[in-house]
């Protein structure tokens, strides 16, 4: 133990001795360490960021639509009875809806005109945005039936056309194609800060929720068919199992089987496919990344050599007086392993620090809340691979140092 002890202590003074030398030796190795972790630990805050975020937009809940056979014209068409039909019959559903969306609207208030984006479903529309209500309640089943002339706004969208969100009861005038129409505010629902809401919609306009039913009674549109509708599941686990069974059962009740006219649009699966597309990209430039630890190796061999040519008198005096072979080339090995291992932890320190600034300015670029992930496999990894870096470009030079002659070294100048 004290054998070694002495060969670190050996080591070190050669390392402090040329710090210039040493230092230049370690920064390939640094930049090698530091860019697999910040690329590694950045790339699954942002993963994990995005993917979080989509599931929040899309996920529980899928798509059921209707596809026109160009062959024989064949077309299906959606009523409330199907969706009772998916609601009572199949597991883990907690609700079904039609969805009309209008975006030409516009609302009225003391304080001026704001467009409208608003969104039309039966009571389990709710479950589509994923915010909670913060004051007052949700459109009933009852007042989806009578069609009663109620909706539910966001906080924002209370602050914008009244500048407070006590707001229940009170009313808010939507036009739409013409028709003003004086809607009931029974719900507040907590604003949805996701950064990909943003990017999908437009949150300057206000944003209401209202039964379908009053776009039949009052704006003249023929709602009992439709051609698509959500089901939203308990879980995302779920959702995939769900849709299979909604599709079956449709395709029987309608006598389609093997026409292909009902088709699903599984929302989760889109993110599954952006993550698996962000997962590819993270492995290729965490590959093009560990080249440079490849070539912070040849650095640390190429050092080493120079060194050996330099202290050849050092080793033949060291084995004139008994030095072993193993001995030497220890001491060599034991130089190249401790410069790659400064190398490797002031690159992990790097790393984190890098990761954690990257995602701190994706977030403050409007993505969202960025978390770098920071995996202690991925630093236990690069840790020990800038150690087999250093053990493998250093078996070289120690071997050389190791094999020369004491008459040969004694001798050089």
């Amino acid at each position: 133990m004290s054998r070694i002890y002495e060969y670190i202590k050996i080591a070190l003074m050669n390392i402090k001795s040329n710090k210039g030398r040493s230092f230049l030796t370690m920064l390939g190795i640094i930049i090698g360490i530091s860019s697999v972790i910040l690329i590694v630990s950045a790339g699954n805050g942002i993963k994990s960021g995005v993917s979080g975020q989509l599931d929040e937009l899309v996920g529980g809940y899928v798509q059921i639509y209707s596809d026109a056979n160009d062959e024989n014209g064949d077309y299906v068409e959606f009523s409330d009875d199907d969706l009772d039909l998916i609601v009572d019959e199949i597991d883990h559903v907690k609700g079904a809806t039609d969805m009309w969306m209008f975006n030409n609207g516009t609302a009225q208030s003391t304080k001026g005109n704001f467009g409208v984006a608003a969104t039309f479903g039966n009571e389990f529309l709710q479950y589509y945005n994923t915010a909670p209500i913060l004051k007052g309640r949700y459109f009933t089943k009852s007042e989806y039936q009578k069609g009663s002339k109620v909706c539910v706004i966001t906080e924002s969208s209370a602050k914008k056309l009244f500048g407070s969100t006590d707001v229940l009861g009170m009313e808010v005038s939507y036009n739409l194609y013409g028709i003003t129409q004086e809607y009931m505010i029974v719900g507040i629902r907590r604003d949805n800060d996701s950064a990909m809401k943003s990017m999908v919609f437009n949150t300057n306009d206000v944003e209401m929720e209202i039964p379908t039913t009053v776009l039949e009674s009052v704006y003249g549109f023929y709602t009992e068919k439709f051609s698509s509708f959500y089901i939203f599941a308990d879980s995302a686990e779920y959702v995939q199992n769900i849709a299979k069974q909604a599709k079956n059962k449709m395709e029987a009740r309608y006598n389609i089987r093997g026409k292909e006219l009902i088709q699903i649009y599984d929302l989760a699966s889109q993110v599954d496919q952006i993550t698996g597309i962000l997962n590819y990209i993270t492995v290729f430039v965490v590959l093009v990344a560990a080249i440079s630890l490849i070539v912070g190796g040849i650095g640390v061999m190429n050092i080493m050599l120079v060194s050996v040519t330099e202290r050849t008198k050092e080793i033949g005096i060291r084995k004139a007086l008994g030095a072993k072979t193993g001995s030497i080339l220890f001491q060599f090995l034991m130089e190249a392993v401790i410069i790659t291992l400064i190398g490797g932890f002031a690159g992990i320190v790097l790393g984190v620090l890098g990761a954690n600034g990257i995602c701190s300015l994706v977030g403050a670029m409007g993505v969202g809340d960025i978390q770098a992930v920071i995996d202690p496999k991925v630093v236990m990894t690069a840790t020990g691979f800038s150690s087999l870096i250093g053990i493998f470009f250093g078996i070289y030079p120690a071997r050389k140092a190791a094999k020369l002659s004491p008459i040969e070294a004694l001798r050089h100048e």
